[in-house]
């Protein structure tokens, strides 16, 4: 029999920041772009990249910026997200993010010399994360 919902489950280090939750499906962002799983999906596991995370929770949109990590889809209609950081629209300090935001893209464009391939890596998972908070809190 063919599921109508799956279970959500979205933890960071700190903690669930959702957890059983029953969603008819979930966006996410993918390495290749947006991912959508609905129920029955096939099992799979993949890495994430900062951005953000959209589902519908009873009849409200929910929007949530998250860091790296990772997607896992499991049998049996559960979806976990394994993520380093995660945080509602509405939690985000939008002058504190885009003060920041300003600050790391100015550091990406600057040409003061050569930087590391791992410093180039942290600065540009910044700014997704950084545009990604931006995201969540315009929804």
């Amino acid at each position: 029999m063919a599921r109508s919902t799956i279970i959500l489950d979205i933890l960071t280090p700190k903690g669930a920041k959702y957890s059983g939750v029953e969603v008819a499906g979930v966006e996410v962002p993918g390495v290749e772009g947006e991912i959508g799983v609905l129920p029955d999906h096939v099992p799979f596991i993949t890495p994430l990249l900062p951005g953000v995370v959209r589902f519908r929770e009873g009849g409200s949109s929910v929007r949530l910026a998250i860091g790296v990590g990772f997607l896992e889809v499991l049998g049996g209609g559960r979806v976990s997200i394994l993520t380093e950081q995660a945080l509602s629209g509405a939690d985000v300090e939008v002058a504190v993010v885009q003060e920041r935001l300003r600050s790391v893209s100015s550091a990406l464009t600057r040409d003061s010399g050569p930087i590391d391939a791992i410093e180039h890596r942290k600065l540009e998972n910044e700014q997704r994360w950084l545009e990604a908070q931006l995201r969540a809190n315009s929804g």
